[in-house]
């Protein structure tokens, strides 16, 4: 059917290459993200419920909040490791399977109470801008 089936060596080239480039940048972005995590400033828990901020936690305050609304209720807990959804009313519970989160860009959500838990880590420096 075909009369030449070999592969030059110029197209093993050009694999490995293109495989190397990959692995490259794949290690690149794990280093990116590695760094980023590792930059100083405080780690907030910020509570959201229908895209609304409800609370800004610092992690290094631990203590136990419970947000209610109508009939559901959530109860966050804050420790020195982290966050997590300590009990939740939902039929699913897959929030509070979720456990502990502890670095920044994290989160859970609750989507029957339509509550959102992120972590975001605020440097010495909050504004990048002002424009006026």
């Amino acid at each position: 059917m075909f009369e030449n089936d070999t592969i030059s060596s110029g197209e093993h080239r050009r694999d490995f290459l293109l495989i190397a480039a990959v692995i490259l940048a794949a290690a690149a972005a794990v280093f990116f993200f590695q760094v980023k995590n590792r930059t100083s400033g405080t780690v907030y828990a910020i509570v959201e419920q229908d895209s609304k901020e409800l609370m800004r936690l610092p992690l290094s305050e631990p203590g136990e909040y419970r947000i209610s609304d109508g009939g559901s209720y959530n109860v966050i807990e804050i420790t020195e490791g982290g966050v997590r959804m300590k009990e939740a009313d939902c039929p699913d519970q897959i929030c509070v399977s979720r456990g502990l989160i502890q670095k920044s860009g994290q989160s859970i959500v609750c989507l029957p109470h339509r509550l959102v838990i992120r972590l975001e880590q605020l440097g010495d420096q909050e504004l990048d801008a002002v424009v006026e």
